[in-house]
């Protein structure tokens, strides 16, 4: 009878070494916490790198995805009132990414200099880069529109 239960007591070890592995995978993935939070293409933590030509130039915005929230018609990464303030009082630089996942557009906005503000509509997307839209707006009226390419630079 001891040489029956010798066996199992030699593969113990074996077994419970088998078991480590998935141990480890379990509690690395616990300690990372949930995945970082998406809206279509969008996901915090990027960066994004949108421009192109328009009105003989070309212009260019890197846009950081630190949040995404909930605003009517989808979800951007900055609020409607951070928004509004930062393209009324023309905060060049400031630039916010938007996703429709009714219509699935994509569209990017910023304020460049002298109070212009460009926004980058993307209307498909299928691969990276993203080709859109470019229009460039001042006091409300679309001024001149062009092409834009917009892909995750980090």
């Amino acid at each position: 009878m001891t040489l029956r239960v010798l066996p199992a007591a030699l593969l113990l070890p074996v077994l419970m070494a088998s078991c480590a592995p998935v141990a480890s995978l379990l509690a690395t993935r616990e300690e990372q916490g949930p995945p970082p939070r998406q809206a279509g293409p969008l996901t915090v933590g990027e960066t994004w790198t949108v421009g192109g030509p328009i009105d003989g130039r070309s212009v260019a915005a890197t846009i950081g995805i630190q949040d995404l929230v909930d605003v009517p018609g989808g979800t951007a990464s900055v609020n409607e009132r951070d928004r509004l303030d930062a393209f009324a009082a023309g905060r060049e630089g400031f630039g916010l990414a938007r996703y429709d996942p009714d219509r699935r557009y994509l569209t990017f906005s910023w304020v460049g200099t002298g109070n212009t503000t460009y926004v980058c509509e993307v209307t498909t997307l299928l691969s990276l880069p993203y080709q859109g839209r470019l229009t460039t707006q001042r006091g409300g009226q679309t001024v001149a529109t062009g092409t834009c390419e917009a892909n995750v630079s980090r």
